[in-house]
Formats: C-alpha cells, structure tokens, sequence
C-alpha cells in the first residue's frame, strides 16, 4: 500500500476488503436448508415401502432356510441314533378357535427318540391272533399286569380312565414282531379288574396287509417263514413309542414370520393342519424314522397322526398374511400369505425325508380351496429340482 497515503485512508481500505471476503465466504440459506429436507422427506417416503418389502422378504428366506436346517437335524440325529426323532410346530393358540393365533405356527421344538418299550416283565409277550380268512386285521393281546403302560391308554370312544392324547404309548405307535416288520397298532380298552367282570387283557389290532418297512415300502402281508407266528402263539415284541418333546432343542420365529397353518397340509390340494373351531388344536408334529424317512406325521389339527400319504407342504410367510376368515384376500396392500408370492412352501418328502424351499406361484383361482392350493403349489412340487435356499 502507498506509504504515502494517508493512515485513515488505508485503514478505511482494510476494513473494507475484510467485510468484502466476509461476504463471498460460501453457505446456505434457510430456503436453501428447507428445499434439500423437503426433496430427502419426498424420497424417503417413496423409497420406504420398498425398503421395508425387501426386509421382509429377506426375513421370510431366512426363516425358511433356518426351519429347513432344524428340520434336516432332527432327520440326521434319528439317522445317527437309529432312533425316531421328530419336530413340532406349536400354534399361538391351541384353542377350539379359527383365528390368527390358532393358524400361526411361531415356535419349533424338537421331539427327542425314546427307547423302545417291550414291558415291565422279563418274560412279557403279545399273543398273535391271525385274522379270519379273506380279512386282513389281526388281533393281538398283552398282560395288563406286564405291560402297565398301556393301562394309561384309553380309545377316544370310550370314557373309562387315562389320556389318550398324553399316553406313552397310543394308536399309531409302531409294533415290531419276529422278522423285522413294523405294523401301526390300534389299542383297544383295557378289560381288567377296572371293568367289571373282566380280564387281565389289552386288546389292540394290526393290519396286515400295511407293514411298515424300515428299508422300502413294502406293503406284501406275509411274515418272513422262518419267523412266521403261530395263530395263538406268544412272541416277543418291541413298541417304538412316539418321541417326547426336548426342552433344550427349541426355534422360535423371527418377529413377524409364522408357519402359516391355513394353507399347510399333506398332498398338492391339502390343507389338513387348518385349524378348526369345534376341537382344541394340537401341534404339528413330523417325525423320521431310523432311516431318514417321514414314519408319522399330523394329519390333521387335532391331534391325529398316521403316514403321510404325499408330500407336506408348510407354507412360510408374513403374520400380516394370517387370514382365516378371508384366505384368498388378494388386497396388495394386505395380502393373504397364499396370494403373496413373497410367501415361500417348505416341501417334505416323505419317502426321503428331504426338506426344500420353494416359491409360491401366482393363484389364479379362487373357486376352492383346492384349486388355489393347485396353483400356488405348481412350482414347490418341482422342489426336488429346486435349490434349497431360493
């Protein structure tokens, strides 16, 4: 600067040059600030649904491997220990209702093999009774005195004492006899000093023409011959007794995700574990036989067991999408979890006891339930060629 400026001169200069660098220093106004928040608030609305849909899908998969890989534990652990080990999916709500909570499965626990019953008695035995020629069903008798479990069975028939439902031993469980051959036993009441008159017998029935095979599905009614029972004769016998609930082994559900029971059941139009209103709805129960295969299953909500006679089918989805009393509500904002195809089918071979997720397909009629079950399915009963974590 000139030193021979004046002094007032040059400090007027100054403070202007400070205040003209103040006022080029960069920054935003309010209106500025205010039209960014908007533009981000109109985004993030946009791009909230689906954010939230991808989690939820991501959340449905997940689930459905988690529930596939439980599942291939228990078959492994009946494989490993020669011994039936199984799974139950309990409900929200064992109640006699129809509603959301009885339809949602939330929890799986693992149904841990017990030993194989053969009586109380050293010497206990179960007398053959050979059916009368053209007929298939054979009777069999044991001591009450030497088989005190099966006084704790009573038929669902009859009103004289024990539970029929929580019995060590009931309708349903295998009977091994000589020769290897597994048949489903139907017990009878007992007829002992508790009836009137009676004696010290409990009655059940096999059939004959349905052995249960370890190896195949074999369903010829003769005996191996060299261990083919006399008619009247005592032979030994072993009951392999349906596996009892672990307290250790449990699975509970991500926070809204659910085995949807409405649409869950065995074969391609079946929705057998449905729940139903005029009884209290029992778990779901699957169980594997020694060698990996399905031996029992629920067959339908109340508490009934038998083999299953197709592929089972749970169907996985959103706890917004338990729908009972509107099943095929296709509202895209609130979905059915059959007319969701986020939803996904975990698919169980009975024959194999190999378990797969596979997608829902689009339903296109409504007609039945049937029918929608029909096309929902058409892609999970290709399972077997599908990958297991879509």
């Amino acid at each position: 600067m000139n030193a021979l400026m004046p002094l007032t001169r040059q400090v007027s200069l100054t403070r202007s040059s400070i205040r003209t660098s103040e006022r080029r220093t960069p920054g935003f106004t309010l209106v500025e600030l205010l039209i960014v928040m908007s533009i981000f608030l109109l985004v993030s609305a946009i791009a909230l649904p689906t954010v939230r849909t991808l989690i939820s899908d991501q959340k449905v998969s997940q689930a459905s491997r988690t529930i596939v890989a439980y599942l291939d534990e228990a078959r492994s652990r009946a494989i490993s220990e020669g011994r039936f080990v199984g799974v139950r999916i309990e409900r929200a709500s064992g109640a006699a209702t129809v509603d959301f909570r009885t339809a949602a499965g939330v929890r799986l626990r693992q149904l841990r093999g017990v030993p194989p019953y053969t009586g109380e008695a050293a010497d206990a035995r179960v007398t053959f009774n050979y059916p009368t020629p053209g007929a298939s069903t054979a009777g069999l008798e044991f001591s009450g005195v030497k088989n005190q479990l099966l006084l704790l069975y009573t038929d669902p028939t009859a009103s004289l004492y024990g539970d029929d439902l929580n019995a060590p031993i009931k309708d349903g469980d295998l009977i091994e006899l000589p020769g290897g051959r597994y048949f489903r036993l139907d017990l009878g009441d007992y007829t002992g000093s508790f009836a009137s008159g009676g004696t010290d017998i409990v009655p059940a029935t096999i059939d004959l023409d349905s052995p249960v095979s370890g190896i195949t599905a074999s369903f010829s009614n003769a005996f191996p011959v060299i261990h083919q029972p006399i008619d009247g004769a005592s032979v030994p016998y072993r009951i392999h007794r349906s596996p009892v609930v672990s307290t250790s082994q449990s699975l509970t559900f991500p926070r809204g995700i659910v085995v949807d029971m409405t649409y869950s059941g065995i074969g391609i139009e079946g929705n057998q574990f449905a729940a139903q209103g005029t009884l209290a709805n029992q778990p779901l129960e699957i169980v594997f036989g020694p060698d990996g295969r399905v031996e029992m299953t629920s067959i339908d909500a109340v508490g009934n067991q038998g083999l299953p006679t197709g592929l089972i089918f749970l169907c996985i989805g959103d706890s917004d999408g338990l729908q009972p009393a509107t099943p095929f509500n296709a509202d895209p904002r609130t979905p059915a979890n059959l007319m969701n195809q986020d939803s996904l089918w975990i698919v169980i071979n009975p024959a194999t006891g190999r378990c797969v997720v596979a997608p829902n397909a689009s339903v296109s009629s409504t007609a039945s339930m049937p029918a929608a079950l029909r096309d929902a399915r058409s892609l999970a009963i290709l399972s077997d060629t599908l990958d297991a974590t879509p």
